[in-house]
Order: structure tokens, then sequence, then C-alpha cells
């Protein structure tokens, strides 16, 4: 059962039963998961490599730059505010549009369907650093050069390895959902959107084909590593570096070096204490924006019932915390 947060119930009594159909033992689904694996891990990085070598030998123009930027943070957003806030986590509610634009932006960044990507985050956090945790760093603690093969594990083995999660028991919600279903069902044409635009508009905005090139390498290739490593140092590195405001029996963590790349999603540890939540960061210095984007959303009209931190809640998270380590509630 989905909760409201969009984590799964994990009633004791039921673990038996979830867990045996949690996943998906399929040869063609882990086929296909597979290759799409390698489709948005080696190209993306061969088309980086090419692209260094032209820009050191031709530089790069201005066009190349703004798309890049343009392709880079449309991604991030739909990432960070449609599939991770919205779809997995509930936490704003906003119309149609604005909800298939950012499962749109979403798709772009290559990461998987919709219904795909929330199945996986859900059992992350059913999971949280424990067996059936399909991306923790810790799943070789104990053995032989555990912290670099948990590190590669987290940021890019995972990807090929993992089970395949069933929708219908991790995401119903999104099975319920017509416009999270035409989403999922277009994904393949949003991640073809997310190369052909910029090359074309690098082609006209150059008049030439090495324009359309530069499009293609920088709005494309360039735009999907980065967006690849940085929303993979989430399941790897903010598991591993920084620090705990809150104690929830997990190595989420708290990163200040990533949470402007990361648009806020660095403020893991925050996270887990508060899935539902729309904002991340807790305090005026923890920048997160993409709950800025939120407000910005909520400001607009465009954006309700926006579910946030607030002081209360966090006292109430500590008095819990304090309680169960044997103190009083302070």
């Amino acid at each position: 059962m989905v909760k409201d947060d969009g984590t799964i119930d994990q009633n004791p009594a039921m673990n038996l039963i979830r867990e045996a159909k949690l996943t998906v033992s399929s040869p063609y689904f882990e086929r296909i998961h597979r290759i799409h694996a390698f489709m948005i891990f080696m190209p993306p990085t061969l088309g980086t490599a090419l692209a260094c070598y032209l820009a050191a030998r031709n530089g790069v123009s201005s066009v190349a730059l703004w798309l890049f930027a343009v392709f880079y943070l449309a991604s991030y957003i739909g990432i960070t505010v449609g599939y991770h806030r919205h779809f997995t986590h509930k936490s704003f509610k906003a119309g149609p549009v604005v909800r298939f634009l950012l499962g749109v932006c979403g798709s772009m960044a290559c990461e998987g369907p919709v219904n795909y990507w929330v199945s996986n985050h859900r059992r992350h956090h059913m999971f949280t650093d424990k067996d059936g945790d399909i991306h923790s760093p810790y799943v070789h603690a104990g053995k032989r050069l555990c912290f670099w093969r948990g590190l590669w594990h987290s940021h890019i083995a995972w990807t090929f390895t993992h089970e395949v999660s069933n929708t219908a028991v991790a995401a119903p919600d999104l099975i319920k959902d017509p416009l999270a279903r035409k989403v999922n069902a277009t994904y393949y044409v949003w991640v073809t959107a997310s190369f052909l635009l910029p090359t074309t508009i690098g082609g006209f905005a150059s008049g030439t084909w090495y324009g359309a090139l530069e499009g293609f390498l920088w709005g494309g290739a360039v735009r999907l590593f980065l967006t690849y490593h940085i929303i993979h140092t989430i399941t790897s590195l903010a598991h591993i570096f920084g620090y705990q405001d809150f104690d929830n029996g997990d190595q989420s963590r708290n990163n200040i070096w990533l949470a402007l790349p990361t648009m806020g999603e660095s403020w893991h540890n925050n996270h887990h204490s508060f899935p539902g939540a729309a904002n991340l960061g807790l305090t005026w210095w923890q920048v997160d924006l993409g709950a800025y984007f939120i407000d910005l959303l909520k400001f607009l009209g465009l954006a309700w019932d926006v579910q946030t931190v607030t002081p209360d809640l966090i006292r109430a998270k500590v008095g819990v915390l304090t309680i169960k380590s044997g103190g009083g509630a302070q």
C-alpha cells in the first residue's frame, strides 16, 4: 500500500507477501533495462569525450552552451520536481498541463519511464541501506575492497544489475493515473526529442551542419552525461559523505557540496526524515533550487497543497528520536 508521502507501507505482517511481489522476474524486461542502462551511460560518455576534443580544437559556440544550460535545467527540474517530489512523494498538487510538462522534462533526463523511476525510488525508501535497496553503497559490506565496490555499485553498476520493480505493487497510483500513463507510454518520444531538439536548434541557429553537431553534443550528450552522474551522486555519495541531523536508521546524509548541482537533492538526510515534503532544505542556508521552483509554481497559482517541513515537525521528529534513544522529549 502506498502512503500519502509516496512511500510504501511497511506493515511487518505483509512483508513476506510484499517482497514476493515487489520485483518481477522477466528475461525480457531485464534485457530491456540493461540495454537502456548501456545506452544512457556509454554513448553520452563517448559524445562528451568528442565534445571536449572539438572544444579544445575549435572552441564552443555560445549557442551550444545555451542549449546545454537550458536542456540541463529542464531535465533536472523534471527529475527533482517532477519525477521525485511530485510523482513519487506527492509533495504538491498541480494541474494536468504542469504535471504533463514535468513528466516530459523528467523523461528527457533519460532515467527511465516515470513508473519505472518511481517504483525504484519507493523501493529505496522501503529498504534504505538494507537488503532490498537497489542502489545502496553498502551491499558489499565486509567484503574485500567493499568501499570501492559499493561506490561503483551505487553510482553505476546497479542500473545494469537490479531486479525489475513491480509497478503494480510499488506505484499502483500511477497505473490508475491517466496522465502518468500517457507520460509513461511516450517516454521514448521525449528521450528522442531531448536530442533532436538541441540538434535542430543548433543547426538552424548557426546555419551549418557543425552547429547541429554542437547542439547534439552539448544539448544532448554532455547534458545527459552530467545529469546522469550528478543524479547518481545522490544514490552514491549522499549515502557516504556528509552529515546527519536526524538518525533514521540509515546512511542518508546531507552534503553541502552537491546542493547546487543537484538542485537541493543532496539534503538527503532531511529528505529521508520527511519524505513527503516539497522542501528538502530546512534552513535558510540549505539552498534548495527545486523547492524554490515549486514556490514559484505556487506563487503563479500552478501548484497547491505544497507539503513543507515546519519547525513544529522538526521538533516532533527530534523529540521522537530522543525518546527512542532513552532520553526525554525536548
